[in-house]
């Protein structure tokens, strides 16, 4: 039996959007990792923009990891425990 304070999920035009996008990476990216062409992943497209493999002065590359990092922080606290939430 349900409690009375428990809502119902029920989805909005924005969680179909969002199962819709994560639907589209999969396939996107799925596709790109049997294709095995060098550039097609999501990962390869990340450190192109980060000029991961690339020479860059130790400045750029400090100021690339950073922000690298600080989002990667953000995001794993922002989903898995719920941190920096507007709510």
């Amino acid at each position: 039996m349900r409690e009375q304070d428990e809502e119902e999920f029920r989805p909005s035009a924005f969680t179909w959007a969002w199962a819709l996008w994560i639907v589209f990476f999969l396939l996107v990216e799925g596709y790109a990792l049997l294709r095995k062409r060098k550039g097609d992943t999501f990962s390869e497209h990340w450190w192109t923009l980060f000029h991961v493999h690339s020479k860059v002065p130790k400045s750029i590359r400090l100021v690339l990891v950073v922000l690298q990092l600080a989002f990667g922080t953000w995001l794993v606290g922002h989903l898995a425990f719920g941190w920096w939430a507007t709510e």
